[in-house]
């Protein structure tokens, strides 16, 4: 849509030259910040900005990122750390090779800027392996601000130092954890830790430390350079700015499609600014959040893209992907093939995620399969609560989201499966459709 245009802020389109080079950031005002920063503002002043920009965390629960800093910055410790999750979880998000490919010195400006914020003097941007352009795209970016005295010891000629070092690994969905991140650059094996103590008190190296993820840090920039209110001209009350979003059609091996929109855009509207205008005849629902997001039904379409609003419909903010499911979709095979790639992702530390998410898979299972009894129903809700309260990190709270937002928005396909024994699209197929009885005849 044309009003959404002026939104892209972090992202570049393809119809744009990338940013790539350092003249051509210098040339939109790239690193203009941090020389504003650590020449004429405190660490303090630099958060009270980001504090009145609205800024909260684009990686997880949507915590104000001044608050986080503030923990950090306020640690009795002589050294702290910074670290910058580019790790993109969700496999089919495209948000981080896009941002890192094409515009990787507004990240490293980031990670400069919340670092001299926190006081951290070393930050790790912590991603993926498999995004081979990004980070070499991200290696030269910051070879060339290391040669500008942008990144490195005493920048600008100031005492302030900071050095950044990138890390690519695979670790399945499991990697996007910032506790799993922090015992992996420790060499140890990733999996999460219990909080608190929270990495801002108790992180790396046992040190205080701020882990955010790049496009949080990617927007700093923009508040430092042109100040709170117009960061924040764009936004909601509670959240300022934009998200990144990678939106799916059903289409099977359609290519995705990444805009970038204010908060507060309705999906009704992110759907059209992404050019999809499928008729609601031929949608059953839109899920939200990615992998661990909630599935919609098309009555919420208008509801607003941000936290709280999501949280109450079912769904979250998440890795930001956006996915169409088609008419003909059965929600409980759905939510039992969410659930069966979840339950595999599973780090396996926490017993209620480990087992839990691989009963709910079973259960469903055998309710696609007419093999479901009413007391399955009883049994899905009981483990859809006992999963998320039993978890250390956000990977088992959200995991039953696509369960419960299927049965919370359409009872109807459960109940036909497991009263009538008929999925209500035609579309699964019974287990015992696969039996062959073979009949003894007595000679």
């Amino acid at each position: 849509m044309p009003e959404f245009e002026s939104a892209y802020r972090v992202i570049r389109r393809r119809d744009e030259p990338d940013l790539r080079s350092l003249d051509s950031y210098r040339g939109i005002g790239g690193y203009a910040a941090l020389e504003k920063a650590i020449r004429e503002q405190t660490p303090e002043q630099v958060i009270q900005q980001v504090l009145e920009a609205k800024l909260r965390g684009r990686g997880g629960a949507g915590r104000l990122t001044a608050e986080k800093w503030r923990i950090v910055r306020r640690q009795d410790e002589a050294i702290k750390y910074l670290i910058c999750n580019a790790y993109d979880a969700d496999p089919r998000s495209w948000a981080a090779r896009s941002i890192l490919e094409r515009n990787p010195h507004q990240v490293i400006e980031g990670i400069v800027l919340a670092a001299y914020a926190t006081g951290a003097s070393e930050a790790y941007l912590f991603t993926r392996s498999l995004y081979v352009e990004g980070i070499a795209s991200v290696q030269q970016a910051l070879q060339q601000a290391l040669d500008a005295n942008l990144v490195g010891r005493d920048i600008l000629g100031t005492e302030f130092s900071c050095t950044i070092n990138v890390l690519g690994v695979d670790l399945g969905f499991m990697g996007g954890e910032e506790t799993v991140q922090i015992a992996v650059i420790k060499g140890r094996r990733g999996m999460p830790e219990q909080r608190p103590p929270y990495p801002a008190q108790y992180g790396l190296w046992d040190k205080p430390t701020a882990i955010n993820s790049f496009e949080t840090l990617a927007n700093v920039p923009l508040i430092v350079r042109d100040g709170a209110a117009a960061f924040a001209s764009a936004g909601t009350a509670t959240t300022g700015g934009t998200k990144v979003l990678t939106v799916y059609d059903y289409v099977p091996d359609s290519e995705p499609r990444v805009v970038e929109v204010p908060f507060g855009a309705t999906l009704r509207e992110i759907l059209r600014h992404a050019g999809y205008s499928r008729s609601e005849g031929d949608l059953r629902a839109i899920v939200v959040g990615g992998a661990e997001g909630g599935a919609l039904p098309l009555s919420l379409l208008d509801t607003p893209f941000d936290y709280d609003p999501l949280e109450e419909a079912g769904a979250i903010v998440g890795s930001g992907v956006i996915e169409l499911l088609p008419a003909n979709t059965c929600m409980v095979a759905w939510a039992m093939e969410r659930s069966r790639y979840l339950s595999k992702e599973s780090c396996g530390k926490c017993v209620p995620c480990r087992i839990g998410m691989k009963r709910i898979t079973g259960i469903l299972e055998g309710i696609t399969s007419d093999l479901g009894v009413k007391s399955d129903i009883d049994m899905l809700d009981e483990f859809a609560q006992y999963v998320p309260d039993g978890s250390l990190c956000g990977f088992g709270i959200h995991a039953p989201n696509a369960l419960k937002t299927a049965k919370r928005y359409w009872p109807d396909h459960f109940r036909m499966h497991v009263e009538e024994q008929e999925c209500p699209t035609g579309t699964c197929i019974p287990l015992r459709a696969h039996r062959f009885v073979t009949k003894h005849v007595l000679p």
